[in-house]
């Protein structure tokens, strides 16, 4: 077998691996680079010209995974969980490049194995801060190889690891993913450590407001015991609200719990009066909090950057934040963007206090060491990371590669 990291060997985000054996030829994960910006590279085989590749395999939502999906030419089947896609197309709806994905793919789950041609691929759900994230083994030829995916063992599903892991047993390569190679190696603090700390630095304000990503849904909970243990009100946005519909319904959400709220920000890019958004909010008009009881008081909501005219109405002409602060809840790299700097210093200009309180939704030295030390492998090939040489200080068994390098396994 042959694996080749098209894109991902010096980069965090944009990454896809390409893996050959005898017979079939795969792409694991599709995505845009981190900033943002749209670089439509043809790639010969599978953006362009006569197809070359079998299939292709998505491992979550995350626009830097799967973001360039519609490139693909629909002569190559794309894998992929159904949840995952209908969450990427609900937020996507919300956005200015509205739209859904053109293509047809190919539902995914976890533990089920399927075929193609002579490789037998099987998704392992995994913790990561993207809902029903999959880490990819691939056999073939008498040889396994397990793609991590993004990863971490710290979140509400993180004790999942270890099992699956041993589930899988021994593998010959290891493709993992290393965003916080670049980074002090600590150990991460849970999502449980978390919901401590926004609870002691949010205590004695009225209003909490969560700038977080809308897919983090491990976040989503954390948010509610946030307000379990605060006695707020808890308010979704209205993207979070449907979102919410398409996973576990074991969140508290505006359907299935009385005391849970929608907020409709005036800034969203919605025609409320098309056709296509009735869907997303007529099921909530009777939960939709607006400047009222609702609204007042004790709560807390997600918010986005798009919903800052929203933030200041509330704030100046309703007297509703009266007593306010923003948990900023996200990656600390997103701050140098325009859009979340500009945000983040308006929000100080209306006198709200910020707090970075954050989990990372990737995997520490301590997941590192897990999955090389449960797996045991022959080669350990670091991708999704600006520092792969320090993935030596894990294992003797490094194998760095430069983008479009070939890595053959010895048969």
């Amino acid at each position: 077998m042959r694996i080749r990291i098209l894109k991902g060997t010096n980069q965090i985000g944009g990454v896809f691996t390409e893996i050959t054996s005898e017979k079939a030829k795969i792409i694991i994960d599709f995505g845009e680079d981190l900033d943002g910006v749209k670089r439509l590279e043809k790639i010969e085989g599978l953006t362009d010209g006569e197809p070359i590749y079998d299939g292709v395999i998505i491992t979550h939502n995350h626009q830097d995974h799967m973001g360039r999906i519609d490139e693909i030419s629909t002569k190559i089947p794309v894998y992929m969980s159904d949840v995952s896609r209908k969450i990427f197309e609900t937020v996507f709806c919300f956005s200015k490049t509205k739209g859904k994905i053109k293509r047809e793919t190919v539902n995914i789950e976890s533990g089920k194995s399927f075929t193609i041609k002579d490789m037998t691929i099987t998704p392992y759900i995994v913790d990561h801060s993207a809902y029903n994230s999959f880490m990819v083994l691939i056999e073939a030829n008498g040889k396994r190889i397990l793609h991590t995916g993004d990863f971490r063992n710290h979140g509400y599903k993180g004790k999942l690891l270890e099992k699956t892991l041993k589930e899988i047993g021994k593998i010959d390569v290891l493709i993992t993913e290393g965003t916080t190679l670049s980074r002090k190696q600590i150990k991460s603090k849970t999502e449980e450590q978390l919901v401590e700390e926004i609870v002691e630095k949010t205590k004695s304000y009225k209003q909490v407001l969560m700038l977080m990503s809308t897919t983090n849904i491990d976040r989503v909970t954390t948010m509610q015991k946030v307000a379990n243990r605060t006695r707020k009100t808890v308010i979704h946005d209205i993207v979070l609200t449907n979102v919410l519909q398409l996973v576990t319904q074991q969140i508290p959400n505006a359907k299935n719990n009385k005391d849970v709220y929608v907020f409709l920000p005036a800034t969203n890019y919605i025609q409320k009066d098309n056709e296509e958004f009735k869907q997303f909010i007529e099921p909530y008009q009777d939960k939709i909090a607006i400047t009222g009881e609702k609204l007042h008081g004790n709560f807390i909501m997600n918010i986005r950057v798009s919903m800052l005219r929203d933030i200041e109405r509330l704030k100046l002409n309703n007297n509703v934040l009266d007593n306010c602060c923003v948990v900023y809840s996200m990656w600390e790299g997103y701050k140098k963007e325009p859009l979340y700097r500009d945000f983040l210093e308006k929000i100080q200009e209306l006198k709200i206090d910020v707090y970075d309180l954050h989990v990372s939704g990737h995997a520490d030295y301590t997941a590192f060491n897990q999955v090389i030390d449960i797996t045991n492998p022959e080669a350990v090939i670091p991708i999704h990371t600006e520092n792969k040489e320090k993935i030596k200080e894990f294992t003797d068994k490094a194998v760095i590669l430069d983008d479009m390098e070939i890595y053959e396994i010895n048969s």
